[in-house]
């Protein structure tokens, strides 16, 4: 199928559209059947999954229920007095369908279908435009099959309808480009604030659009300037109201959201996970000094992190590095919602029908190295709003549903990678020899670079290169320190990282634990509270018992000393005193003994210090090349 051409970047914009073509019609029919068949899936999908108790009544810690408390409220004419997440959604898109169907889980899930399908549409479009008719439609069925997208249409989150504007918004700045006109740069920065307002990464978008329209305008400098005027009023327009508000709630600037903060400390700090959601310690301090009521004592999450970042540029690096390869990866992080929970109830789901991240994650790293080298402004503009996406989510924290947003775009993309390889093909027939060898080498590689990257880059770099990374940067494991609190620990983050459960042997097990205490421990006042804990799975109601020895001292614990939190239960022992050896360390003896198979303690596979030794019952050594996910912390009172 010939490819259409694409338009200069210096020809003028034709007076008219040519007429309809045969070809062109056939095109049209083919993705109009393809996203009949996206809103079929998601139709099925969404009445599949609807009487599902995380749907009809989603747990009150979830942002699905914040977003229905708040869009019913608002419906009602009680409006918040600030905004803490990003507005769009639940102050506008849903107390638009509740007007009609309040609460309505179904209404909901079929408006959603509606946009996941119209996504999908001109997802097909932008492809064409960029990589040819065939190229559409395989960016098209790519994202119609999208298991994904699929799955996240009828739940009451923001993910789906943020992938329709940021299509939306490619769709337009193609437009804009093509015609050049006043109207249409105007609706691509109202489309990019109404993004921005659903969630705030897409106003990292609103520099590449300045750049383009420059670059189209670029023979007007005063109709450019002009231009990016209305258009930055625009953008920033319907904000306003949000910014005021909260303006007037926290007494200082903070845009159209109150938490830039949170979400910047949730996955920037030193004990912060790559992906997933934790509140350790750093996070609770960072956030409460960001929000303290006294100006001259408040300290901003990105000052923190700025400040960690001159003292520790090696760790910052590495975390966002592994947040990056994790951004590309296959595993869903789950929030809110798990597709291998929720999605259970679902047969179409269930089947092998449907596709998997993993194929659209590799399929878009192929044709970014693949395609990067033919010179467009428009594809270079999709590049862009690519690599901001993922940047900018890697800036902040990871999460599984954070994707669904970008994947038209990835699509389009993957899309082009599908037609380029088949020109490729039809090229390499003409090809012999050395030139026909290369070329299959050259693509070879390309292929397995992005398979990798795509299933296996996050894991290889966790198992084999992150543990020996921590023992050259972190020597000492991990220290927190605070005015009233310190926190002590050799292990890595508690989600996405290497925590797991080592079961106690027939008989019992014997854990040798070692910690480097610093200097500011090593002696503390009376008045000091000192806590070792270490987390353990247990089986309800089953006997088991434990001796924690420290210090020539022994501490009988059992089921009693458990203490759960928002993720773990641990086994807490409050220590009267803390020694700290010659060697600069705490040593600590824990000997368990419990029923088969009702208790486990928390190892950390991809930390291995050498400062955790097991034993069996007997003293005969286990090797485990892992460290007991103990922690040592001490109240300064």
């Amino acid at each position: 199928m010939p490819q259409t051409p694409l338009p200069s970047a210096t020809a003028a914009a034709p007076a008219s559209p040519p007429a309809p073509s045969l070809l062109r019609r056939r095109f049209l029919l083919i993705l109009l059947l393809i996203t009949g068949m996206a809103l079929l899936l998601r139709l099925v999908v969404s009445f599949e999954l609807i009487s599902h108790p995380t749907l009809q009544s989603p747990l009150a810690s979830t942002d699905m229920a914040t977003y229905r408390r708040l869009a019913m409220d608002i419906r009602q004419g009680l409006w918040p007095d600030h905004f803490d997440y990003q507005p769009l959604y639940y102050s506008v898109f849903l107390p638009l369908i509740y007007l009609v169907a309040p609460g309505s889980a179904l209404a909901v899930a079929i408006i959603q279908a509606l946009l996941g399908a119209a996504a999908v549409f001109l997802c097909g479009l932008c492809a064409a435009q960029l990589f040819g008719r065939r190229a559409g439609i395989a960016a098209a069925a790519l994202l119609a099959l999208s298991r994904f997208h699929i799955f996240y249409t009828p739940i009451l989150l923001l993910e789906v309808l943020l992938s329709f504007l940021m299509i939306l918004l490619l769709w337009l700045a193609l437009r804009a480009w093509r015609h050049n006109r006043t109207r249409d740069w105007l609706a691509l920065a109202l489309v990019c604030a109404l993004a921005t307002l659903t969630r705030g990464n897409a106003l990292l978008m609103l520099p590449g659009i300045a750049l383009l329209l420059i670059w189209r305008n670029r023979q007007s400098p005063r109709r450019a300037a002009v231009l990016c005027l209305l258009g930055l009023a625009l953008f920033y327009l319907p904000q306003l109201p949000y910014a005021l508000r909260n303006y007037h709630y926290a007494g200082r600037w903070c845009g159209a959201s109150t938490a830039g903060g949170k979400v910047l400390a949730l996955g920037n700090t030193p004990e912060a996970p790559p992906g997933g959601l934790e509140y350790p310690l750093t996070y609770h301090r960072w956030v409460g000094d960001a929000e303290n009521p006294a100006p001259t004592q408040r300290v901003s999450v990105p000052s923190r992190i700025i400040h960690w970042g001159i003292a520790e540029p090696h760790m910052v690096c590495e975390l966002k590095w592994r947040a990056l390869l994790l951004f590309w990866d296959r595993r869903e992080i789950a929030n809110n919602v798990s597709i291998d929970h929720e999605g259970r109830q679902s047969l179409l789901l269930r089947l092998p029908l449907l596709l998997p991240f993993a194929v659209i994650s590799a399929l878009t790293l192929l044709g970014l190295m693949l395609l990067w080298q033919r010179r467009s402004a428009t594809r270079y503009f999709l590049f862009y709003l690519v690599a901001v996406y993922c940047l900018s989510t890697v800036l902040f924290y990871i999460l599984a549903r954070f994707r669904i947003g970008g994947l038209p775009l990835f699509c389009v993309i993957a899309g082009g990678a599908v037609g380029a390889v088949m020109d490729w093909r039809r090229r390499l027939q003409r090809l012999s020899g050395d030139s026909h060898r290369q070329q299959v080498l050259s693509f070879a590689l390309k292929a397995v670079v992005a398979l990798f990257l795509s299933c296996g880059a996050f894991g290889f770099w966790q198992t084999t290169i992150e543990p020996a990374f921590m023992r050259r940067f972190r020597p000492n494991g991990l220290l927190v320190e605070f005015p009233d609190t310190t926190l002590l620990y050799d292990h890595g983050p508690l989600s996405v990282g290497g925590l797991t459960s080592l079961g106690i042997p027939e008989g019992g097990l014997r854990l040798e634990k070692s910690l480097v205490v610093p200097a500011s421990l090593h002696t503390l006042p009376p008045t000091a509270r000192i806590v070792w804990r270490l987390p353990v799975v247990s089986t309800p109601n089953a006997p088991w018992s434990a001796t924690l020895s420290h210090a020539g001292k022994q501490h009988l614990v059992g089921p009693n000393a458990l203490r759960k939190d928002r993720f773990l239960t641990w086994l807490e022992v409050e220590l009267p005193a803390l020694a700290v050896g010659a060697d600069g360390m705490a040593h600590f003896t824990l000997a368990i003994t419990a029923a088969p198979d009702s208790l486990a303690i928390g190892i950390d596979s991809l930390r291995d210090y050498g400062r955790s030794r097991f034993r069996q019952s007997d003293g005969t050594a286990l090797f485990i090349p892992a460290e007991a996910a103990c922690e040592l912390q001490v109240f300064h009172q």
